[in-house]
Formats: C-alpha cells, structure tokens, sequence
C-alpha cells in the first residue's frame, strides 16, 4: 500500500523490485509476497489520487475525477472510505470467480485470435475518446500522440528503427514507467508548484476520523448495479493481456457517467465515480490472474513481472500448473482472499498514518515525491535515459494541460498501441495481407458493432447533455481549490 500510495512508486516497480528478496524462500512464500505487493499496490493509489490529485498507480487515474473534489469538500474520510470498501468488494468477489471459474473463463479467451484482439483494442480506443465526454476531436488528437509515441523504437517483426532519429538508447522504445509517472506525476508536481496553498492534502483530511471512513448505507445500496456493471467491467478487461486496471477503470468510470440518473455531478465529487474506478481497477486484478495461471499469458505488467517470480522458482504458468502444481496454485488463491482482506483492515486502521505521510508542506513533500519518481524510474533498467524520459513526459503532461488537451487518452493509446498494432500485423500475415477476417470472424465483427454502438450513443449522450445545459459531458481535470 505504501508502493501504491506514493507516486512513482507503483504495484509493478514494487513486485519487480520484491522478486530478487525470494530468492531465497519458497515458492509458496516468495509468490505469497509478490501477490500482497500486487494487491496493496493497487488499492494504495487511491489514497495520493484522493489527498494530492495525484493517481498513486495508473489503475486510480478516474479515481481522482471525483474523490480529490469530494475531498476539497471536506469529505475525505467519506471518498477514502468508499474507495477502500469499493476496492475490497471488486478485489474478493474477484477472487472467487478466479478460484471457482478460471479454466472455463480461460478456454473462452483462447478462443480469441489476432484480429478479435485488434477488434477489441479499437473499441478501447473509441471509449477512451468517447465516452469521457469533452471535445472529442481533442480527444482523438491526445489518442493519436499516444500511438505515436507507442510506436518509437525497433519493429519487432521487421527490426527496423522507427522515429527514433538516430538516439540508439530509443531502439527499446520509450520506457512505459517513466513515461507515465512523468506525464501523470510529474506534471501535476508542477501544476502544484504553480499553486498558492501550502499543503496539498486538503486541510479537512488532516482530521479524520475514524467513524468518517464509513459512508451511509444508503449510497451502497443506490449503486449496487454500479458495483456489479464496474465489477464485471474490471474483471473481463483484466483477462484480456495488455488491458489491467490502467484500462478497466477509465471504461467502468465512462459505463457509470453514461448510465447515471446524474451525470452532471461527475468529476464534482459523486461517490459513482469512485465506487466505478475503485471497483473495476481491483476486479482487474483476479481477471488478470486467470490467463497467467490457466495460459501463462500476462493479463497487464505486473502480471508479466509475476511470470519471472514464477520462472525464478522453476515453474512455468500454464494448464499444466494446475495438474502439477496444485498446491502452489490454491495457496495463490488463498494469498489473493487473505490479501484483500488485509488490505481493507490495514487500509481502514492506518489511514491516518497515510494521511499523516502525505500532509507535509509541498516545499517538502514535492521534492520527496520527485525524488521518488527519479529513483523509480532510474531503477527499472538503471539507465539515465529513462530519468530524461521522465522529464520530457512530465513537461509533455504539464504543457498538454496548459492548452485543455485531455491526458487519458495519450496514457490509453501509448499502452495499448503495442498490442493492437502487433495483433493486427499478425493477423494480415496468417491471412496474406487480407483484411476481410476481421468482418467474417464473428466475434471481431461484434466487438466492432459494439464500437460504432458505443461511438453513436456516446455522441448523443453529450450532445443531450449539452442542450440541457449539463457541464457533465465536459472532460475535466479536477482541481478545486481546497
């Protein structure tokens, strides 16, 4: 939780950095560490997404739509509170359908080839620009930048260099860490450098109590389709690789604005929004670890870097974990349910102490907060290049901002331009450079039916809100003054 809570510091580098510690373990141990890491790192970014406006892990970036705003209204135990509930109820519903439904969930997503993936990453592409509202030709233009930059480096199928101009330290591509703890951290560091007020953390969270954390029962029961739509929303996003919570909880948050009887109140503070995000970006992760543990595929990063804490240990995830290995595979279940019920424990009765952490005056707490990014950064591959990565990204972020240009978008597309390009490239190859399968495969020809749904009524959902004077169909980046 604390990897998650501090900026820079995110589940993926805290997994990555854990692995060398197991060496010397078991494999039921060393696994059992790396899935609390997981775990806690996830649920810990709403706590900087609720207090700074700063997403602690790419899996809470909707979270701070509504719960920084809801904090800036002296409702910060409130927005911490559904945020820690919301994650523990998507997280261990989460692990029940990974113990009682993984083969047969995993058998479904096989199914899928390179064109159903091509399909699906273009309909993540089109509820990124869509369905978070604003100008979507600015949308589009964020979501073009972010492919390009995904493309930067060696083409893996024909190894030639692309826009790299020349700089050999690009021919890996532009490292995924930096630039997103630049463009996402870095760049509200110095939003908030510009910013009059002393402490970020608004001065309400500073004397919470415990009682606050819990909201009325009243607001759990008016969303409950929220919880389920945002729950099954997060985990068949976490199946498919490449997704994860960066992605499960931008569509979940963008699914409840456009089914709320409200939608005007997103990015001012509503508790849907929360309980949205909350709920996807934890659901993802039992989702993620269904392909690992059934196919050995990756559902997002940290699961890739799990694939290593697997290998370290002499075991390779696949079906045949399950006939060799059952053991390991029930005490990773058992380590996914104790994991989140100690994450909701701890995050409840600590809360202060994180509170407390983040409370410092920003000429302190800034600098801590970059040091931090620095080092996360630097400590991924130990190349300097990536600290300059960081740099660019954050001023890249900042400027972006500057001009009301949407960050999300360019997040999206940098992550998911790898998977939808090489999936399609490996689609033409198998059918000789021949686009029609991506129409005749049924399941590709749904995923784009569901797209010009989804780009259709999305328009008409902005536009509605538009003619009733609604500023909820604007793209927002929430920042108040406390």
């Amino acid at each position: 939780m604390v990897f998650g809570a501090i900026p820079g510091l995110t589940a993926a580098m805290g997994v990555a950095l854990a692995i060398p510690f197991t060496f010397s373990m078991s494999a039921i141990d060393g696994l059992t560490l790396l899935t609390g890491i997981y775990i806690g790192g996830i649920s810990g970014g709403l706590i900087s997404a609720t207090l700074l406006n700063m997403p602690g892990t790419p899996s809470s970036v909707a979270t701070c739509f509504d719960a920084y705003p809801m904090s800036c209204k002296g409702k910060s135990g409130q927005a911490l509170g559904l945020g820690i509930i919301s994650s523990f109820i998507g997280g261990i519903t989460a692990v029940f359908v990974l113990i009682t439904l993984a083969p047969l969930i995993a058998r479904q997503a096989l199914r899928f080839g390179p064109f159903e993936y091509f399909s699906l990453g273009i309909l993540a592409f089109v509820a990124v620009s869509s369905l978070l509202g604003g100008n979507i030709w600015k949308n589009l233009i964020s979501l073009t930048i972010g492919i390009i930059l995904g493309t930067v480096g060696i083409d893996s199928i024909n190894g030639l260099p692309r826009l790299t101009f020349g700089y050999y330290q690009l021919d890996g591509g532009i490292s995924l860490l930096p630039f997103l703890v630049g463009l996402l951290c870095v760049s509200q560091i110095i939003e908030d450098i510009e910013a009059e007020i002393d402490i970020i953390v608004p001065s309400g969270a500073r004397n919470i109590s415990f009682r606050k954390l819990f909201p009325p029962r009243r607001i759990f029961i008016d969303n409950i389709k929220n919880y389920i739509r945002s729950f099954f929303v997060g985990l068949i996003i976490g199946i498919f690789p490449g997704m994860g919570g960066g992605t499960s909880n931008i569509i979940s948050y963008g699914l409840a604005k456009s089914r709320s009887r409200h939608p005007d109140e997103f990015g001012k503070g509503t508790p849907e929004g929360i309980i949205a995000s909350e709920t996807a970006n934890n659901a993802s992760i039992g989702g993620a670890m269904i392909p690992l543990m059934a196919l050995g595929i990756p559902g997002d990063a940290v699961t890739a870097i799990l694939i290593g804490g697997f290998m370290i240990h002499g075991i390779n995830p696949g079906p045949l974990l399950f006939r060799h290995n059952p053991d390991l595979v029930y005490s990773i279940f058992s380590a996914h349910f104790w994991g989140n019920i100690l994450m909701f424990v701890v995050g409840l009765l600590l809360i202060k102490f994180f509170i407390f952490t983040l409370s410092f005056p920003k000429k302190y707490l800034l600098p801590l907060v970059m040091v931090f990014c620095v080092i996360g950064s630097f400590a991924l591959s130990n190349r300097l290049f990536d600290v300059w990565i960081l740099v660019f990204s954050g001023i890249l972020g900042y400027l972006w901002k500057k001009i009301d240009f949407p960050l999300i978008p360019i997040f999206i597309a940098f992550v998911l331009e790898p998977v939808v390009e090489q999936n399609l490239r490996q689609g033409l190859t198998a059918s000789r450079s021949s686009f029609l399968p991506i129409v005749t495969n049924p399941i590709s020809l749904g995923l784009l039916i569901a797209t010009v749904f989804l780009f259709l009524s999305s328009r008409y959902f902005n536009r509605s809100l538009k003619a009733v004077g609604g500023q909820g169909s604007e793209n927002r980046s929430p920042n108040p003054e406390p």
